[in-house]
């Protein structure tokens, strides 16, 4: 099942005209979610960053409360439970016609994350805001504290598995080679040990200095550069499953559209491989 492409990152300039033209209705339309997505692990986000002020009519998302890593688990950041990822997500109001716009106030990482998941459970209308909380503010608009009320929604979970890699496939991969595989780590990071056969991209490397996302032709030159070819399979991955998924939104926007995710990332495949099974780029 293919899921049908909408933009993967849409400007602070379309969500301000689009809140506008919500606040002129007499309720909070449910064809539009803001999510706050910001998340510091170990921290309360929602009080620490979310009731500080937001983007007007959003709501928070709490990444940590649906990844808790399992006791024992080699995986960082598990993947939610399809049911308590739909109860969630109802709760928030979100039904499967609503266009979902998620954000953070650091780096995006967090809301590429939930960019990815929403995709993963079935939801093609969602997308990122291109600089995140950084850009809404220094552009001159506005944040509250105020806090809306939702009314429940009805969201049907459609689960795309090709979306998905576990480490049995990638140990796999790495004899086959069917399949390229990315790793958005810093270049010290991939340096010192990555996947067999990985190529580097740094995340840092997608983005300006205002923390938008670079032009389709300079990020087609960062996938030439790495040796990747865009008209054959791809696997993304990075430490933990966050950084990887900037570099999914970026083949996404150059028209590859289904960039799996290694979820477990190197953090799982250090914990599971041997050492043989570390590559390593002399500096």
């Amino acid at each position: 099942m293919t899921i049908s492409k909408v933009s993967a990152m849409v400007s602070t300039s379309w969500l301000k005209h689009q809140i506008q033209s919500t606040a002129r209705s007499t309720n909070i339309s449910s064809h539009l979610r803001v999510l706050d997505t910001s998340m510091v692990p170990g921290e309360n986000s929602y009080k620490e960053y979310f009731q500080q002020g937001h983007i007007p009519t959003a709501v928070f998302f709490d990444l940590d409360k649906m990844s808790q890593a399992k006791k024992n688990s080699s995986i960082g950041f598990p993947i939610p439970d399809p049911n308590i990822f739909q109860d969630y997500v109802e709760d928030l109001g979100i039904s499967n016609h609503t266009h979902v716009v998620a954000y953070d106030r650091f780096n995006i990482r967090t809301s590429l994350r939930t960019w990815f998941l929403f995709r993963l459970f079935g939801h093609a209308q969602v997308s990122v805001l291109d600089g995140g909380m950084r850009k809404w503010v220094s552009d001159g608009n506005p944040v509250t504290t105020e806090e809306i009320n939702l009314e429940p929604g009805e969201f049907d979970v459609k689960f795309q598995s090709h979306l998905l890699k576990d480490y049995k496939s990638m140990v796999e991969n790495t004899k086959t080679n069917k399949e390229q595989v990315l790793d958005a780590r810093g270049a010290k990071g991939y340096e010192k040990g990555h996947i067999p056969g990985a190529k580097n991209i740094p995340y840092a490397s997608l983005f300006n200095e205002d923390g938008t996302m670079r032009t389709p032709t300079e990020l087609k030159k960062l996938f030439d550069d790495a040796g990747i070819n865009l008209d054959k399979e791809v696997t993304s991955s990075c430490q933990l499953g966050f950084t990887a998924c900037g570099l999914m939104a970026a083949a996404h926007i150059l028209g590859k559209e289904n960039v799996p995710l290694y979820n477990g990332s190197f953090h799982e495949w250090e914990a599971l491989s041997n050492p043989d099974m570390i590559s390593k780029t002399a500096a």
